[in-house]
């Protein structure tokens, strides 16, 4: 059998089984045999070299689908990681860069498992870093690790935003969409007894009797928004999605969002309010501007610099022309932005937007109220479509006032600990070269 440490294949697991079903059948035949008073899955533990616990699991899985999947490759899915794991590794980034300490991959690697606890494949945790906006540059006659300029501007605006707002005593909304699947439930693991043969009314085979469906199942899309207070009030929208696959992006487009925001959430919220929103596409659509796309044949693009007098060479390639359109290209508007300024329904409330930067699910508060939900449906899960809708409406009253006060301080304390190391982070750049 396979050693510690290493997959144990489908071909040793169909072994397992077949010694697990020979031990069976000699206990019956010699069931008053000392020899064999142990119970069947200890003999096969014994006989196959490998843990009763690892023989149980094998005997589970194959009790469970009666054939058995390939082992999944070590390591996480390229972007499993969540938000908790992002925010901790730009913490660390962020303090080597005001410190010039240089850090590596593998140094990034061995703080997060010595420091955090925390064990994540090196290409995961490579392949985020890039998505997170983080480079591996040149810095100070050495690479090192560190955070993209356009991440380190974006959010230090918002910062800047969000302070003198906090001043004008403005209602902030916070808003974001998730999903939960049919089958979110908590561990795979559950305790069971695991031999039954004091009691013959059961049955001797061995294993959980608790059957927990493979995949995810169904799934319901969320969007709701939140207040220092709580949940706003009318503002929730439950539905379930027309696919298994992907996440909450698939089933929301501008047009659903759009209806929301402007039938379920705007009526809700006072006037004066500041809507606290992240990037999502469907969130941040622009108005059209009349400027040809960037992916537009020459022939369009050379018209409309033409009507803007904008002079080019007949010999320009596609590159200097889409250059050229983004230097002259008027400030772009984004839709919702434009309708709470024009629409007569909304124009004199004066409800703004703040978008928050990118790839900081620790300045939005909602985030932890998803998972604050989760947590609850999951403890309550009982694999049903039925049950899923019954434990989300129990599942709202979990996030409360007290509950809001816990997660605004936490808030609180991640603008201003971005807003400081930021400001340490420029001070110290006064003294790099940078290559």
């Amino acid at each position: 059998m396979s050693g510690r440490g290493k997959a144990i294949t489908i071909q040793e697991k169909e072994l397992v089984v077949n010694v697990k079903h020979h031990f069976d059948k000699v206990k019956k035949e010699y069931s008053k045999d000392k020899e064999f008073s142990k119970s069947a899955v200890a003999l096969t533990a014994a006989a196959t070299k490998l843990s009763e616990i690892s023989v149980g699991r094998i005997m589970a899985e194959y009790n469970k689908n009666e054939s058995f999947a390939a082992p999944t490759p070590k390591g996480s899915r390229p972007y499993a990681l969540d938000g908790d794991i992002k925010t901790i590794c730009r913490e660390i980034i962020r303090s080597h860069n005001i410190n010039r300490d240089h850090l590596s991959l593998r140094g990034l690697i061995g703080t997060l498992s010595e420091k955090h606890d925390l064990a994540v494949a090196r290409e995961t945790l490579r392949l985020n870093l890039l998505r997170w906006g983080i480079v591996y540059g040149s810095v100070s006659r050495h690479t090192a690790l560190r955070e993209k300029d356009y991440v380190v501007n974006a959010r230090r605006d918002y910062l800047i935003q969000k302070k003198k707002l906090n001043e004008s005593g403005k209602t902030f909304v916070y808003l974001d969409e998730t999903y939960i699947n049919k089958n979110h439930s908590g561990s795979d693991f559950s305790w069971y007894c695991e031999d039954w043969e004091d009691d013959p009314l059961l049955d001797k085979s061995y294993g959980p009797y608790i059957n927990k469906p493979s995949g995810k199942g169904e799934r319901l899309i969320i969007i709701n928004a939140v207040t220092k207070n709580g949940w706003v009030k009318n503002a929730k929208l439950v539905f379930q999605a027309k696919s298994n696959t992907g996440d909450y992006h698939g089933s929301m487009d501008e047009d659903n969002f759009t209806r929301w925001f402007t039938e379920q959430l705007l009526p809700n919220i006072p006037d004066e309010s500041v809507i606290i929103m992240d990037n999502a596409s469907y969130h941040n659509m622009y108005l059209d501007d009349g400027v040809p796309s960037l992916n537009s044949k020459k022939l369009l693009m050379r018209e409309w610099l033409d009507s803007k007098n904008i002079p080019y060479e007949e010999g320009h390639l596609r590159p200097k022309l889409v250059d050229l359109i983004n230097e002259h290209r008027p400030p772009r508007i984004f839709k919702l932005d434009h309708m709470l300024k024009n629409d007569l329904r909304f124009k004199d409330r004066n409800i703004t937007i703040l978008r928050t930067p990118q790839y900081h699910p620790e300045l939005q508060p909602i985030e932890k109220c998803w998972a604050v939900l989760k947590q609850h449906m999951a403890m309550h899960c009982d694999f049903t479509m039925k049950g899923l809708k019954e434990n989300l409406e129990n599942a709202w009253v979990k996030v409360t006032k007290k509950t809001m006060n816990g997660i605004m301080k936490k808030i609180s304390h991640w603008e201003e600990y971005h807003y400081l190391q930021d400001g340490l982070l420029d001070d110290s750049d006064d003294n790099v070269e940078y290559i």
